[in-house]
């Protein structure tokens, strides 16, 4: 108690008092399959109903906690792909920094730290975003969010394989910029994964895939373009 309040955690999907994601709320989580997104991405579920209310929970409302829940589903997915025997560090698709200056944290961060931690792998920061609108994406064009993202990698990452996270997948152009950077560094290997996807872009994919046509993310020597199972 701080001057007479009383601090409670609150459930980030649908505010209920309690845990930060509630019982109700985790089960929803969890019993959502995941998803193979735009050009490859793997996303843990997709971003609607109660998935969508926990992730906006944890980006606007600063749910800090929330991002070890939100971790531990990208992990399912990364286990049951196989891929967390596979690469060597994780990092992330770093946002604006006028949206971590406004949120206080970069919730892309955030999520791979514990994605790291719970597989056992380094976290490094390896990008930097050097263009990008800094405004969120809901609003956005589809046209405006596949253009104008960009990053630059870090040296010294030659021969890494890396797994690169973020937390929505929207059209798959934060993710595609990020591998294309890494890609200039000649990293050994890179998969992409998200917490979740919009349904326009699993629906896009699933379209792709049908036809036979799920592109693969167009980076360096070996980047895995990750079809669903």
């Amino acid at each position: 108690m701080i001057g007479g309040m009383i601090f409670e955690t609150r459930c980030a999907g649908c505010n209920t008092p309690g845990a930060a994601v509630c019982t109700t709320c985790r089960f929803a989580l969890v019993g959502r399959p995941p998803q193979a997104a735009a050009d490859g991405v793997q996303a843990a579920t997709v971003f609607t109903g109660r998935a969508r209310d926990v992730v906006l929970g944890f980006k606007y409302r600063n749910r800090r906690q929330v991002g070890r829940h939100l971790a531990g589903l990208v992990v399912n997915r990364i286990v049951a792909k196989g891929d967390h025997q596979r690469f060597d560090v994780v990092t992330w698709a770093p946002t604006s920094p006028a949206r971590r200056r406004e949120r206080g944290f970069d919730q892309g961060e955030v999520v791979a730290r514990h994605v790291a931690r719970q597989l056992g792998l380094p976290c490094r920061r390896l990008l930097d975003r050097t263009s990008g609108p800094t405004g969120a994406q809901t609003g956005r064009s589809r046209s405006q969010r596949l253009h104008g993202v960009a990053f630059a990698a870090r040296p010294g990452i030659d021969g890494l394989r890396v797994l690169v996270i973020d937390d929505v997948v929207t059209t798959g152009a934060t993710l595609r910029a990020a591998a294309a950077a890494l890609s200039e560094r000649a990293v050994g290997d890179v998969a992409l994964y998200a917490v979740a996807a919009t349904p326009s872009t699993v629906v896009s994919a699933r379209r792709s895939r049908g036809a036979g046509r799920l592109a693969s993310v167009p980076t360096g020597p070996r980047v895995r373009a990750n079809a669903a199972a």
